[in-house]
């Protein structure tokens, strides 16, 4: 069933399409019979404005752009990162389907407890928040997460890279979280734009972590987070610590190991290392 504001939206590009063929018929160009483009133009123009608010995500590029036009920008400042890995694929010997960002809570806040003194968490690409959620239970455990869209393919589906965002212990109060979220559902972010805090729990421990993954609207699975240009990559690689293992294997610097073919964003099939 469609939501009214959908409906009124419909009504009003029918109408201005309706408003076009009148004026194309009865509206002279430069004072000689006939069709007015430049109205007409600018008709379409405003349709084409409507269209795309009512798809936020049209002008998304091509998740093939990535293969190539690589991020500099990675989720966090990797001076941050205490230790983690890539996206373990479904052919790796100890499979996790997420790229993982752990963080010493013994060194966090730095200066008081405001949500800025906490690791910032950042957009690693211009998009559209597609979903998040404040506050997520997850067996005894709550946790947030921040969707961005940000690619379609040429049928027409959408990728977003999902953050799932862990403290690793029971919300501290109702709507603790919210307030170390910045951005809201629907709202354009670029590349660079801090779009939460990652809150760590007292005392030391190193289990508090960001999960990441790729995946589509349009279909169940995970997908690599293959988005980082090499170098971003390298430095990421050099925080994993312990963690940089698949079993007795020590992982290359990479964003996702032993991938089966659905598990890669691009369509170029399986691959043992994708970054």
């Amino acid at each position: 069933m469609l939501k009214r504001k959908d409906t009124m939206k419909g009504k009003k590009i029918g109408l201005l399409i309706v408003f076009s063929i009148i004026v194309s018929l009865f509206v002279p160009s430069l004072g000689r019979p006939g069709i007015n483009f430049g109205i007409i133009r600018a008709i379409e123009k405003k349709i084409d404005k409507l269209r795309e608010k009512k798809d936020p995500y049209a002008n998304l590029p091509d998740i093939s752009t990535f293969k190539t036009q690589k991020s500099d920008r990675f989720i966090v400042d990797t001076d941050d990162i205490a230790r983690g890995h890539p996206y373990k694929g479904r052919r790796a010997n100890t499979p996790h389907t997420g790229a993982h960002i752990h963080f010493n809570s013994a060194d966090w806040p730095k200066g008081g407890s405001d949500p800025d003194n906490y690791p910032a968490i950042y957009a690693c690409v211009d998009g559209v928040i597609s979903k998040l959620d404040y506050s997520f239970r997850y067996g005894s455990l709550d946790q947030y997460y921040i969707d961005i869209a940000f690619a379609r393919d040429s049928a027409g589906s959408v990728y977003y890279l999902h953050h799932s965002i862990e403290p690793m212990i029971a919300e501290p109060s109702e709507n603790f979280y919210r307030q170390f979220v910045l951005v809201s559902l629907g709202q354009e972010v670029k590349k660079g734009d801090v779009m939460a805090y990652m809150y760590t729990p007292s005392g030391a421990t190193t289990a508090c972590h960001i999960c990441f993954h790729i995946k589509r609207m349009d279909k169940e699975g995970f997908m690599v987070p293959a988005l980082f240009t090499f170098p971003t990559v390298e430095a990421y690689h050099d925080k994993w610590g312990g963690d940089g293992f698949d079993g007795p294997d020590d992982i290359p610097p990479c964003m996702g190991y032993k991938l089966e073919a659905d598990e890669n964003p691009f369509g170029t099939g399986a691959v043992n290392e994708l970054w």
